[in-house]
């Protein structure tokens, strides 16, 4: 009979193809993670990997294995995080990544829809937030444009667009207000400087929100998501320019392979995109 131990190493393996870094992850030295390969291979009487100078290559029963194999370690993590929270109940208490702007405009209305979870928030970009959900340092988060990553499930909830804005009027017109840790913005820089549009001032403000304040004042023009924007100036504000094309952003839910069957994310996904207004 297939061990389940061995059958979760040699999922970790042909996800990764690669003995160091499966034995990493999975906290095993190589010659250990070796065995259970060897021991799999013995149970199951087939080859399940080549070895080639580029790294591990599944064979055909390698592939048909892999395939299986993840959906009976799924079943399995779902099966132990139900005994784990008492039986029938879900784990009601989540560690989730998110930006801080996007959590200002999308978490209030998560919080008051009352759902019995319990919510622990780690604060950071969105590429930090992606990095924490694949190490297993949170449970799930909250990502715009993750990058695609085989052991995360990525999930779009909707769409923001960035651009200039400014104050409909009597705003300063000669300087320009953005976050650099966004690359958004260089996007938009580049459009600036391709349609001759030029600021006096550049001011580099690695916080958004005060950057929404500064062009509700009308001290000068910002690039913002509209979303943030919107959450604290929805009416006094408008676009600088129509000359330039906004960028469009994904916002995801983003949550590791390991964690597709536990409910309390799966109920945490709808929450978010119910609080999404149309």
């Amino acid at each position: 009979m297939i061990n389940s131990h061995d059958l979760k190493s040699f999922v970790v393996t042909a996800r990764v193809l690669h003995l160091t870094k499966a034995a990493k992850e999975l906290g095993l030295s190589q010659p250990a993670l070796s065995h259970c390969i060897k021991r799999l291979e013995a149970e199951t009487g087939e080859v399940l990997f080549l070895r080639r100078k580029e790294g591990l290559v599944l064979t055909k029963a390698g592939e048909f294995l892999f395939q299986r194999g993840q959906k009976i370690c799924d079943d399995l993590q779902q099966v132990h995080e139900t005994l784990k929270n008492g039986g029938t109940e879900t784990k009601s208490s989540l560690n989730v990544g998110i930006h801080p702007s996007v959590a200002a405009y999308l978490m209030p209305q998560v919080l008051k829809m009352n759902s019995g979870l319990t919510f622990h928030f780690k604060f950071g970009l969105s590429r930090e937030v992606t990095e924490w959900v694949q190490t297993g340092k949170i449970d799930c988060g909250i990502a715009i444009n993750p990058f695609p990553h085989s052991n995360l499930i990525i999930n779009e909830l909707e769409k923001d667009e960035v651009t200039l804005w400014c104050r409909k009027k009597d705003f300063n017109k000669e300087t320009l207000f953005f976050d650099p840790q966004i690359h958004q913005t260089f996007s938009l820089l580049r459009q600036l400087e391709k349609k001759e549009i030029s600021f006096k001032e550049h001011f580099e403000i690695p916080n958004l929100e005060l950057i929404a304040k500064f062009v509700y004042e009308g001290a000068g023009v910002g690039i913002l998501p509209s979303r943030v924007l919107k959450n604290y100036f929805p009416d006094k504000t408008t676009l600088f320019s129509t000359k330039i094309k906004p960028f469009t952003d994904k916002i995801c839910f983003a949550y590791s392979v390991e964690n597709k069957g536990v409910d309390s994310i799966l109920q945490f996904k709808n929450l978010l995109k119910k609080s999404f207004v149309k």
